[in-house]
């Protein structure tokens, strides 16, 4: 992509251009915001203003064009982290100077921002850019909080991006001090000193100083790195000491500044621009990843059945378009679930309700006012904290998501999406977690950026939510963050030093738990804490299914050994740009002390035309929510996949595993009443019908103290050998 580098000058914002260089962007330009003029030190939250007097020189060493502009606004609402455009907030010169970029060079995809802890920043200038259509780089995005396998401390690791810049000859000087062990002496020091290096190292060794500087105990100026075509001289400096005489506070002033040659004594010719740099090779070739975060060894993989072959069976009767009512129900303290909400549930004519995007529109809006309407009290959708999408043809998304972005425009909750066959023309589905109390505080995780962190949001929606002792992530694909693609076999490989090529879906599944591990981080949870655990698996791969579920709770167990999750698994027709696995944790923080227990009831329909086993999986804990899951699985999938099942047989297995279901949570509760949020799946062919009217009776005809509301997703098959499933997540009445 051809990009527009944001400097300061600084080597945070010049080093993240080199990698920007070394993943194959090209740089069109740079721009930056300038202090007005005769000021050295400008009050902001956003910008570094210090030897701004050397930008138009930096410009000219890259070789490439400056735009530039004034700051004229103020900071404003810096209590929040998050933002919203407002006249005279400085945030909106960089929108002006982003303009003036376009307007000057419109070919420009992406910004590079050298942003490498703050929220502040990075947000800024991820809603500047979402709203001028550009993509952001910020490469050394949380790199300083990376996860290492050896469980490496902040400290540990924060001079490995400053050790690179100085294995990579970034020769940046000291701008600004503004810390304990910095005083105005070092103003002008590099970091390729040695002794000022092991200095900065020491600091942050014996105090925690940040030694990059993100806690703004300093600010540099590069005079000299790889992609500069000539060095800046500072032919006439001086040092200011703050003048409200800020104790050890000092800056640099720069009075000239000339260019020369990269050498001494070399003639005048520029360099050719490097297209890579060697202490970058490991992002590329992806061995950052693997030191970051291992892929399982082969002999770790716990090996689960294989999948079957056979097609689902069918429902004699087919399918009918009844509709029913939209529906929702408080779950626990904090959330409530909706049913199934699609063109049936809303009344909207499916036939007559256009294309696919169309229909998202119709659709949303209905919801939308079907909320205002119940709760008259909420936000609409601003309340949702969790959307699970169906889409029955992927290949359509693109026009859909454009409209869902437009109803989730504040605040896009996590999303997980996958392609079901939904019935025809129903071209989404959509099953929503609200939060119960508006009022209450929500915290997402939203990073847009491109970074050698986490796969970015590629969509509008967040990573994850939490909302009260709960926390949601997305759906999880297994994209390497610094590209978003997917790897490959062979990078894997090479990666980790194998002799042989592993499954593509391995490699995938690898950089989907690292960008997880390191989302859950950030919301201080980790890979070892879900409650419940989806794993959506693509046609493709479907019978490696039951050994990618086995794989996801090995990098779970890698993490925590006594971890115990529900993990369930279903084979789906497509997911999200091809991916071969997708992966999405509920995590509640309030459960403690959990264990699993798992039970097996064989059963056979009062016709004795079908035997099987319903399986439920509850998971334990002493605390006021429950998850459990119940399958029936026939017991020869290989007969049941040739019949057709009739009405009377599905109703049957409904019946078998919501009583089972709510006896095996009435166990678990110790007979309190409980609400429930029930997903159905099911891979009977075309029993979408059959499926819902069976479900929604047993459901609703239960004489338990457990009530619930259905949701329901067709799949191609459900890990190992099930037709029917119906996991739950269960909380006491309030």
């Amino acid at each position: 992509m051809r990009v527009v580098g944001l400097i300061s000058g600084g080597k945070d914002s010049i080093w993240n251009l080199h990698y920007c260089r070394h993943f194959g962007h090209e740089l069109a330009c740079v721009a930056n915001l300038a202090p007005p003029e005769g000021i050295d030190e400008l009050d902001s939250y956003m910008y570094q203003t210090v030897a701004s007097d050397l930008i138009s020189a930096i410009a000219e060493a890259l070789g490439v064009p400056l735009v530039r502009r004034v700051i004229a606004g103020a900071p404003k609402a810096i209590g929040s982290q998050a933002y919203s455009p407002q006249d005279g907030d400085e945030v909106e010169d960089l929108t002006l100077l982003l303009q003036e970029v376009l307007e000057a060079h419109p070919d420009v995809q992406a910004v590079s921002c050298g942003a490498i802890l703050s929220n502040y920043q990075r947000l800024r200038v991820e809603n500047v850019c979402g709203r001028l259509g550009l993509k952001v780089f910020a490469f050394m995005w949380m790199q300083d909080w990376r996860r290492c396998t050896h469980h490496a401390t902040e400290q540990q690791e924060q001079p490995a991006l400053l050790q690179q810049m100085i294995d990579a000859q970034i020769d940046a000087r000291i701008a600004k001090v503004a810390s304990m062990g910095l005083t105005r002496k070092h103003v002008g020091e590099s970091i390729l000193n040695p002794v000022f290096a092991n200095h900065l190292f020491g600091l942050g060794q014996k105090w925690g100083v940040h030694v990059c500087g993100e806690g703004g105990e300093y600010e540099s100026t590069v005079v000299d790195a790889p992609l500069y075509r000539r060095r800046v001289i500072i032919d006439s400096c001086e040092t200011i000491d703050h003048p409200d005489g800020n104790d050890g506070v000092a800056w640099l002033h720069v009075n000239k500044a000339s260019l020369a040659p990269k050498l001494e004594g070399e003639a005048d010719v520029e360099p050719e621009m490097p297209k890579s740099f060697k202490v970058l090779e490991p992002y590329s070739n992806l061995q950052y990843y693997q030191d970051t975060f291992a892929l399982l060894a082969p002999e770790r993989q716990s090996e689960g059945p294989e999948a079957g072959q056979h097609l689902p069976p069918r429902v004699a009767e087919g399918t009918s378009s009844a509709s029913r009512q939209p529906s929702m129900r408080r779950v626990g303290a904090s959330l409530i679930a909706t049913s199934s909400l699609d063109a049936a549930t809303f009344g909207i004519d499916e036939a007559s309700s256009g294309d696919p995007a169309a229909q998202c529109d119709t659709l949303l809006a209905a919801v939308a006012h079907w909320l205002a309407q119940e709760r008259p009290e909420g936000r609409g959708l601003r309340d949702v904290v969790l959307a699970e999408v169906q889409v029955r043809d992927l290949g359509c998304f693109e026009a859909m998501n454009a409209v869902y972005s437009r109803h989730f425009a504040i605040e896009p909750p996590p999303r997980l999406c996958i392609q079901t066959p939904l019935p025809e023309g129903r071209h989404l589905r959509v099953r929503l977690l609200l939060q119960a109390d508006p009022k209450a505080e929500v915290e997402r995780l939203r990073v847009q950026s491109f970074s050698t962190w986490a796969m970015a949001c590629i969509g509008p929606y967040s990573q994850a939510a939490r909302v009260g002792a709960g926390l949601l992530t997305a759906g999880v694909l297994g994209l390497v963050p610094h590209r978003m693609t997917f790897p490959t076999a062979a990078e894997a490989r090479l990666a980790t030093g194998a002799a042989a090529d592993r499954p593509a879906w391995e490699a995938e599944l690898w950089m989907t738990m690292r960008s997880l591990s390191n989302m859950l981080r950030e919301m201080r949870s980790s890979l070892a804490a879900p409650c419940l655990v989806q794993v959506y698996v693509a046609q493709g791969v479907a019978s490696e299914a039951a050994k990618i579920e086995a794989r996801v709770l090995d990098y779970i167990r890698r993490e925590d050994s006594g971890s115990v999750p529900l993990v369930t698994c279903a084979v789906v027709p497509r997911l999200p740009k091809d991916g071969l696995v997708e992966v999405a944790f509920t995590i509640d923080h309030g459960d403690q002390d959990v264990s699993l227990s798992s039970d097996v009831t064989e059963c056979k329909s009062p016709s004795g035309s079908l035997t099987g086993a319903v399986a439920v999986t509850c998971r334990l804990g002493p605390g006021d929510t429950w998850f459990a899951c119940a399958d029936f699985s026939p017991a020869d999938l290989a007969a049941a996949s040739t019949a057709e099942l009739r009405t009377e047989d599905v109703r049957w297995m409904a019946e078998q595993c919501v009583g089972t279901l709510w006896a095996r949570l009435e166990r678990c509760s110790g007979g309190k009443a409980q609400s429930a949020s029930l997903l159905v799946q099911y891979s009977m062919g075309n029993a979408h019908e059959a499926v819902t009217e069976a479900v929604d009776v047993a459901v609703g005809g239960a004489d338990r103290r457990c009530t619930g509301i259905a949701s329901y997703m067709p799949v191609t098959a459900l890990s190992p050998g099930a037709v029917l499933r119906l996991t739950a997540f269960a909380a006491s009445d309030l």
